[in-house]
């Protein structure tokens, strides 16, 4: 069909009105988007007091930032390669980094402390224990690794016949290890004799990405057809198939309460689930290209994602969409039994209605946060 040129202009101004109302939509959640990288970001990870994050890029660089001015305070570069992973110790005092075919130890203002080398091809995924004395490492050879980061050195290379171990996971809460291949299987480990106590058959391929909650009930895995899996640790069942993602899922994390999971995906999507429902929550659109990671802060109020657009967004977990996704008619209700919401009544002056629009807007405000209180402190 040929189009008028006014008509097609008036498709071109329809079309950019649509795309125009849509990112505004889209934006809402949105803090900021950095841009400091460039090329391809691959990693991002919160501090644990959330002052400062970390991220990694194809540029070879990783950048040390402030959060409350999201600027730069330091940036660093001794890999020779793609920075794929950063952990930050539980203590806060250390981060690590995976890239080229070692695994950087720093302090946390970007001091360099040394190198763990053995690895063939790069480092794709870390786990650390609780106290950061122990570390696991996983990349596209066909072997991981158990080390003593004191030491420096190799403990234990787990040679499980699997190619490319490409995800890896430490349980804090109970130091069972875990792996997960490009054959889609997913093995787990003791830590005291390297048992191995467990395989899941779990993905048609790449297992990209492995999470055990911090309770170490669950353990969530990410992988190259699109979905998540959520596996209860105690029967070795799995509890939740997560199929929202159109494309692969590169990278999930558990919040701090256990009661969420982020997930970013190759679909330039970042999606926010419920644990025990299985249910999304919500997704945050603004990437151009894939999200190679995400990290949730500890407080569970904001949201990094790292992608191949080669900019990292902060978003903000809307107390709007816990409370009404877990306690929406109590919610409501609680907001109807108050008068301060209802229209402007005749005899209320202007000024008088202002008024008690800012008292109804803090009402709120005491409201939401006491849900998202009562979310955080139920087990």
């Amino acid at each position: 069909m040929i189009y008028s040129g006014k008509l097609r202009n008036f498709f071109l101004v329809l079309f950019a009105f649509v795309t125009i109302q849509t990112l505004a939509q889209e934006d809402e959640s949105l803090v900021t988007t950095l841009k400091e990288h460039t090329d391809q970001v691959h990693s991002v990870a919160f501090s644990p007091d959330g002052k400062q994050f970390i991220s990694g890029s194809k540029d070879e660089k990783i950048i040390l930032w402030n959060f409350e001015t999201f600027e730069p305070v330091k940036t660093i570069q001794r890999h020779y390669a793609t920075i794929y992973e950063l952990e930050y110790s539980t203590a806060g005092d250390l981060f690590f980094s995976g890239g080229d075919k070692t695994v950087n130890v720093w302090q946390n203002d970007g001091t360099y402390i040394k190198s763990l080398s053995g690895h063939t091809t790069a480092v794709w995924s870390i786990g650390l224990s609780a106290d950061a004395k122990f570390m696991v490492s996983g990349s596209f050879d066909n072997d991981f690794r158990l080390w003593d980061v004191a030491e420096g050195s190799t403990i234990h290379i787990f040679e499980n016949n699997r190619k490319s171990v490409m995800a890896t996971a430490y349980s804090k809460a109970t130091n069972l290890i875990a792996s997960g291949s490009q054959n889609g299987y997913i093995d787990i480990y003791t830590f005291d004799n390297f048992e191995l106590i467990h395989t899941f058959p779990a993905h048609s391929g790449n297992v990209y990405a492995l999470a055990f909650s911090h309770n170490g009930k669950y353990l969530a895995s990410a992988s190259r057809e699109g979905t998540i899996k959520i596996w209860d640790l105690n029967t070795m069942n799995i509890i939740h198939v997560l199929t929202n993602h159109e494309r692969s899922v590169m990278s999930i994390q558990f919040s701090s309460n256990d009661k969420l999971l982020v997930s970013g995906s190759y679909d330039a999507t970042v999606k926010l689930w419920d644990v025990v429902s299985g249910k999304e929550i919500h997704t945050y659109v603004g990437h151009t290209m894939p999200v190679n990671d995400v990290a949730i802060r500890n407080d569970n109020k904001y949201i990094l994602s790292a992608s191949s657009d080669k900019t990292i967004k902060v978003w903000k977990l809307k107390p709007e969409l816990l409370v009404n996704f877990y306690f929406k008619d109590e919610y409501q209700q609680e907001l109807e039994q108050s008068d301060l919401f209802d229209p402007k009544r005749p005899s209320e002056s202007r000024s008088d209605y202002k008024e008690r629009q800012l008292k109804a807007d803090a009402h709120k405000q005491i409201l939401l946060q006491k849900y998202v209180d009562r979310l955080n402190n139920t087990n």
